[in-house]
């Protein structure tokens, strides 16, 4: 286990602290266009090969380089000192693992900017920058619109801490970053999956809790308080006959209660080995695919993760506050277990709870189990074991369950 932890230990990682060689390539990257890149590197090379002896020539290319270069920081202060220039506001949209996220602006000047391009630096290893083409904006008009591209590999919450309006100096080889002051968070959602059937859910004994939710006939009260037009799915025991005798159009009785809050999600992040940590994604993923599902029906009660109750608020907002959660779980630690620890919600839920984790678990207050992982099922009905590779492996990214 010592030359494990040695081993895990000694994989590079991003400082939580840049240095200074850091700063230097940071430096690079925002000052120094494409071409004063090239540039400076020849400029380098050519000292290099300078030193063999008797290539003069390659002396002579880096003095007029360098010579090139203290002109153009001249005019890089010049083309800062003139521009007036700043970004009012910033906001990124939410995208799926995988997809490219698009950065919008508000770039407002005092006087006119013949060219200025928009751009996202200093980002994450997982994220991948692209500039917005450029654009002349002309003294006196409202603020600019403007739109850079970030291309995401992997499902998270990120930071955009540096994005700048960007100012050539006229060769183009040098440049001034505007930054805007502040940040904005772009959330990567899980990768899309879809579940098409979902039998596993009413299956068994243990099904007999969940399954009120799905047949609408099952669900009717007590307490009469009206009548409604006549919905797919209504009991014909329920129908108002002499509303539907007077208005010609079926109308249904409605009663106070009709069926409790919902079906319960939880979702243990718990990872006690090895192998379940690698499976974490994949888990977050079913999470998002059995949640929408759930939200589709308009039968999602609560929803948690571990003993944190997410709130869904209804409507529209329950789907994005469900993936936003998703989006902000951290990454599995390889060098670290998260241990299991007993669900303890601060209410005691009165509605089925289906959870969904990495490894098995007998819980009291659990009707169901979906374990993503390769452990053999012990109670058909109640627990259902995914295999990651087959949720890796779905064409069009439908799973039955």
């Amino acid at each position: 286990m010592s030359f494990f932890h040695w081993f895990i230990r000694s994989i590079p990682r991003a400082p939580k602290k840049s240095g200074l060689l850091m700063a230097v390539y940071f430096w690079w990257l925002d000052y120094f266009t494409p071409a004063g890149r090239a540039f400076a590197s020849l400029f380098l090379l050519a000292m290099f090969a300078g030193a063999v002896p008797g290539f003069w020539a390659a002396w002579i290319f880096a003095g007029i380089v360098f010579l090139l270069f203290l002109g153009l920081v001249f005019s890089l202060f010049v083309t800062a000192k003139r521009s007036k220039i700043w970004i009012e506001s910033v906001s990124v949209n939410r995208v799926r693992e995988g997809e490219t996220a698009t950065v919008t602006a508000f770039v407002a000047v005092r006087s006119t900017i013949d060219c200025v391009t928009l751009g996202a630096n200093r980002l994450p290893p997982s994220l991948t920058g692209f500039e917005s083409d450029r654009a002349k904006i002309k003294k006196g008009e409202p603020p600019r619109k403007m739109e850079c591209q970030v291309r995401t590999t992997r499902r998270g919450s990120f930071m955009l801490n540096k994005v700048s309006a960007n100012v050539p100096e006229i060769m183009g080889l040098l440049r001034w970053p505007y930054g805007f002051n502040g940040s904005v968070e772009l959330l990567v959602y899980p990768r899309a999956l879809k579940v098409q059937d979902f039998p596993f859910l009413t299956q068994g004994a243990s099904g007999m809790a969940f399954a009120p939710f799905l047949m609408p006939s099952l669900t009717r009260g007590m307490n009469f308080i009206g009548v409604r037009p006549y919905r797919e799915g209504d009991s014909l025991r329920d129908l108002h006959h002499k509303a539907f005798a007077r208005y010609g159009k079926p109308f249904t009785k409605e009663f106070e209660v009709e069926r409790g809050a919902g079906v319960i999600l939880l979702l243990d992040t718990a990872t006690p080995n090895f192998k379940s940590r690698q499976y974490l994604e994949q888990a977050i993923r079913m999470t998002a695919a059995v949640g929408e599902w759930l939200l589709d029906r308009e039968i999602l009660g609560r929803f948690f993760i571990d003993s944190e109750e997410i709130a869904l608020d209804g409507g529209s907002e329950s789907r994005k506050n469900l993936l936003d959660a998703l989006a902000r779980i951290p990454p599995a630690s390889l060098a670290h277990a998260k241990l299991p620890v007993p669900w303890a919600p601060a209410a005691r839920p009165m509605d089925p709870v289906l959870r969904i984790g990495l490894y098995e678990n007998e819980e009291p207050l659990v009707n169901k189990h979906i374990v993503v992982g390769k452990y053999p099922a012990s109670t058909e009905d109640k627990l259902l074991v995914v295999s990651p590779e087959e949720l890796d492996g779905l064409e069009r990214g439908v799973v039955t369950l």
